[in-house]
């Protein structure tokens, strides 16, 4: 009998391993989009992110098994290019279908803030006062992109060999549970929406516009820079005078800088606006977390 039943097994095994294998294997760039895809497609597809939880989209070298990724992947869901110019390399010589973000009509597309590391000007967003500066590329954060996102997906099933009615079907529920969602937030963030806060660097303009919160001051142009000495003379005198007490950290955030910064009754709360501290859950877990946190550090 025990023979009989390890047989059996041996038959099951190889037939559930190729039912997973037989799924269309979709690669995300970043994991928000994988998110999306997970809580749209289901277990009807395999989703892989390309990015390893270490990177950033604004990382340049790649690993073999990254480049393995795109070369394998059945569709490729991605921002764009002039959002993630690093990864276009590699999908100029991607076989398989790709869906760009950028490419969509509908997409809202934020320029960030033109910013010299070595200044005493306040950068309030204020439109008409300052220049303009590249793609702001965290499209994923309003969640209006997500759904113009969302309703692409239908127009890719063929090529996946899903029902495209499925899809349709998967896609006009996400959105239902996303206008839900968004008045839910909005009536939490809504005491807290004209506070003033600071962050690394402009990350959070598309969340902040969705739900009618501030602008955040950034310190710097990027995580990667420090502000120089006026920047953060006029930084210090500027959190004073607002009475700012919130500083939203993402994880590659220099923690020592945010710290001299925000002192007394200031709070820094970690937030990553990638979701790579969530696992694997769906898009509107990372809606939630954002909005948490915002409410926590306001």
């Amino acid at each position: 009998m025990r023979t009989l039943l390890v047989f059996v097994l041996l038959l099951i095994s190889p037939l559930s391993a190729l039912g997973a294998e037989a799924r269309p294997r979709v690669l995300a760039s970043i994991e928000p989009l994988a998110m999306l895809l997970r809580e749209v497609l289901g277990e009807t597809v395999t989703v892989d992110t390309f990015l390893l939880p270490s990177q950033t989209p604004h990382d340049s070298s790649f690993t073999p098994s990254q480049a393995r990724k795109v070369q394998q992947a059945d569709l490729i869901v991605w921002l764009g290019e002039d959002a993630e110019p690093s990864l276009a390399k590699l999908m100029a010589r991607t076989q398989g279908d790709e869906l760009a973000m950028l490419s969509l009509e509908g997409i809202y597309q934020r320029e960030m803030v033109a910013m010299e590391e070595d200044h005493g000007e306040h950068h309030d967003h204020n439109h008409e006062d300052h220049n303009h500066g590249p793609l702001d590329p965290h499209l994923w954060l309003s969640p209006d992109n997500m759904l113009q996102l969302a309703r692409a997906l239908p127009a890719q099933a063929d090529k996946l060999g899903l029902a495209r009615e499925t899809v349709s079907h998967a896609v006009s529920q996400f959105a239902a549970r996303l206008v839900a969602q968004r008045q839910a937030i909005q009536a939490q963030l809504a005491p807290v929406s004209e506070r003033p806060y600071i962050s690394h660097h402009d990350a959070w303009g598309y969340f902040a516009e969705s739900f009618d919160l501030q602008q955040v001051t950034p310190i710097s142009a990027s995580t990667e820079l420090s502000p120089g000495s006026r920047r953060f003379i006029a930084l210090v005198k500027q959190i004073e005078q607002q009475g700012i007490r919130c500083v939203m950290a993402e994880p590659e955030s220099r923690r020592a800088l945010l710290e001299r910064l925000c002192t007394g009754q200031c709070r820094i709360v970690e937030t990553d606006p990638l979701g790579r501290d969530l696992g694997k859950v769906g898009y509107s877990a990372l809606l939630d977390n954002l909005a948490n946190s915002f409410a926590r550090c306001l």
